[in-house]
């Protein structure tokens, strides 16, 4: 009698454990057993700019995601999505892929925009994932652009590994980190003494050889330059009627502005600003763009010049003119609010 109680005791207590030990899995025993739930998703965080915040819900417009084989390189899956999707909550795009070790290439701002164009939606491998600014040629076969550039954002991660556990649910989020590549700069002109500007006594250009990126985000080597002009230029003229009023006083002051639109800039010499005087084709400025722009990066924290050429995506420069309509050197410029001379004009 002694011995059926104690097996009547064990029995039900094992058989607990052994339910435990099922139901720890993700579906009873069965003649079909049910995989765990498993699924990687991807994320993407626009922080790096100039005020270290995450841009991406009101920036970003659609994003294209490639994923490649890290043992192969070979294009395993792709996706994409626009519109209002991306500004809500915790949006991400859940990838079907299972366990594997993955290198992730990422291009957005593409939809409904034409400005730029991958060499192909549907790559055999990341190489192929280049991107080209969409140019036009003038009379003698020069490359140039005068548009307006819709935001253009890179971002990749490599090595990106993805585990499956059969006993349990394995869910992975991966963050991609986008870099902006596109570029808005103006370039105002002023004269010294307040009078107006007649709008058609210059123009304006930038010159680089930017408008073809490799898979990884860099320029090419050895390309053709490209000509940005312009894609707005005003003129206008502002008072200040709480100045005092006298002859020495400067109560107004008239400007023309030049808007351009660029791809990614970054340190070198290649990349040139001039201005030109039109009534007699004298060139009164022509600076190395980038290193002018880097004069005022210590004003934004202590960061490395790139770092601050990619982070930056809005630059303005204004030069002041005499009355001969040529730059007065020794006024300095002025760069995104900042003045400063330049070091080749110290002597000035």
């Amino acid at each position: 009698m002694t011995n059926l109680i104690t097996h009547s005791r064990i029995l039900p207590a094992l058989g607990g454990l052994l339910l435990a030990a099922i139901s720890s899995g993700c579906s009873l025993v069965t003649d079909h057993l049910e995989e765990c739930p498993s699924d990687l998703s991807i994320n993407f965080v626009y922080d790096y700019n100039i005020k270290f915040a995450d841009a991406f819900r009101h920036e970003v417009e659609s994003v294209y995601i490639w994923a490649f084989d890290a043992a192969d390189g070979k294009l395993v899956w792709s996706g994409e999505e626009a519109g209002d999707a991306l500004a809500a909550d915790g949006f991400s795009i859940t990838t079907p892929l299972g366990a594997g070790t993955y290198d992730f290439v990422a291009w957005c701002g593409l939809k409904d925009h034409d400005e730029f164009l991958p060499a192909t939606l549907n790559p055999d491998s990341k190489e192929q994932l280049e991107m080209e600014l969409l140019t036009l040629s003038d009379e003698i076969h020069n490359k140039y652009s005068d548009r307006h550039l819709s935001g253009l954002y890179h971002g990749a991660i490599s090595g990106v590994r993805h585990t499956v556990d059969p006993f349990r649910p394995s869910r992975q989020r991966v963050t991609i980190p986008l870099m902006k590549d596109t570029k808005d700069i103006r370039v105002m002109l002023h004269h010294l003494d307040g009078s107006p500007i007649n709008e058609n006594d210059f123009s304006a250009r930038i010159t680089y050889s930017n408008s073809m990126m490799h898979w990884d985000n860099s320029l090419y080597d050895g390309i053709d330059p490209t000509v940005y002009r312009p894609w707005n230029t005003r003129y206008g003229q502002t008072s200040d009627t709480s100045a005092p009023q006298s002859k020495a006083t400067i109560t107004s002051m008239a400007s023309l502005l030049f808007e351009f639109s660029t791809g990614r800039l970054m340190k070198g010499p290649d990349a040139k600003l001039s201005i030109t005087r039109t009534t007699d084709g004298e060139e009164i400025v022509n600076i190395p763009l980038v290193d002018y722009l880097l004069l005022v990066r210590n004003y934004y924290g202590n960061m490395p010049d790139q770092e601050y050429l990619d982070r930056q995506d809005d630059y303005s420069i204004t030069f002041y003119i005499d009355s001969n309509n040529n730059w007065y050197r020794a006024q300095g410029i002025v760069i995104n609010s900042w003045a400063v001379v330049p070091p080749q004009d110290e002597d000035f």
